[in-house]
């Protein structure tokens, strides 16, 4: 049993009161009632101090006292003090709230585990949410940086890794949303908003791609076609309007692919270093400048075709004139033998 643990006070004066009962025993009523009021002082002490630990929860120090005075409160001559039978009812109502008392400790107890958990886990959604939205709002000016007009695949790369990043730290609180109904609406919340970054990331690339590739070639044509105009070789001239004709073709058909697949872009400005330029005016522009061009390209297709058959002419007139040269030498030469032979003769 656990050892009764009591104030100095009480203890001095449970030591006076069983000296003092040791002294003598009681025999006569009177001298037995004034022997059970000591023992009722006793147990006074006793259930006062055990009612103080019942109040601060701590049955473990209380039962101790109630045993102890139950022990004092079953004298006899506890019967002849009037506040016996009170002290008795009192002993009994502290013996009964000592159950209560370890299950409202028990509660108590479990009641704070489950109040730090919440707290602890409102700290961890609210470190995750901050992380989460730290992280895409960095994607989202990536994004904006996408629509600026010197918008390359150096942003199409920088944006895509923001992404990632927020990715990562959705993936790092994903745990949180089985434990967070609050939580799992942010993160159902945050995949949504995700989702449309990545069909801005998408359009962005799609774009950029278009303007680095396509566009860009179409940019270079005019040079392509002044060195055309200078090039002496037919054939030569010929490649180099075909290759500016098919860049305006490739422009003005991805233009347009562009358009049926992204129709906001129709009057969107696009991300081209020096004028705006935009997307339907590139489509119209590429595809009527290809048309020009071809018209040059078959012009030089038909010269080369009228060249190549004056060329052929020329092979072929020289081939008969190195035919005629031959038989003229061959000639010589068998009348020179038949020369050498009289001779001989």
């Amino acid at each position: 049993m656990t050892p009764v643990r009591t104030t100095s006070r009480t203890w001095l004066l449970l030591v006076l009161l069983a000296v003092a009962s040791s002294a003598c025993g009681p025999k006569t009523k009177q001298q037995r009632q004034a022997y059970g009021e000591k023992r009722t002082d006793e147990a006074t002490l006793l259930l006062n101090e055990a009612s103080n630990h019942l109040r601060e929860l701590n049955a473990d120090r209380a039962e101790p006292l109630l045993t102890k005075a139950q022990e004092v409160l079953a004298h006899p001559d506890v019967n002849l003090s009037p506040e016996g039978e009170m002290l008795r009812s009192e002993l009994a109502e502290l013996q009964a709230r000592v159950p209560r008392v370890r299950e409202e400790k028990v509660r108590r107890e479990k009641q704070a585990v489950v109040e730090r958990e919440r707290k602890e886990l409102e700290a961890a959604v609210e470190k995750q949410r901050d992380a989460v939205m730290e992280a895409l709002f960095a994607a989202n000016e990536a994004l904006d940086a996408l629509e600026s007009k010197d918008a390359g695949s150096a942003q199409v790369t920088a944006a895509s890794d923001a992404l990632q990043r927020t990715r990562e730290r959705m993936k790092a609180g994903k745990e949180l949303e089985a434990k967070s109904a609050d939580y799992a609406a942010s993160a159902r919340s945050t995949e949504r908003k995700l989702e449309q970054a990545e069909a801005r990331l998408k359009q962005g690339r799609r774009v950029i791609d278009f303007v680095s590739g396509p566009l860009g070639g179409s940019q270079e044509a005019p040079e392509l076609e002044k060195k055309a105009r200078k090039e002496k070789d037919i054939a030569a001239r010929l490649s180099l309007y075909t290759e500016v004709r098919d860049r305006y073709r490739t422009c003005g058909s991805e233009a347009e692919k562009l358009l049926s697949e992204m129709p906001e872009l129709a009057r969107s400005p696009l991300p081209v270093k020096g004028r705006p330029m935009v997307l339907k005016a590139v489509a119209t522009g590429c595809k009527k400048k290809a048309g020009l061009t071809q018209r040059a390209v078959v012009k030089l297709e038909k010269a080369k075709v009228k060249w190549e058959k004056a060329q052929a002419k020329r092979e072929k007139a020289r081939e008969k004139m190195e035919k005629l040269k031959a038989a003229k030498q061959k000639a010589r030469e068998a009348a020179k033998q038949k020369a050498l032979a009289r001779k001989r003769k």
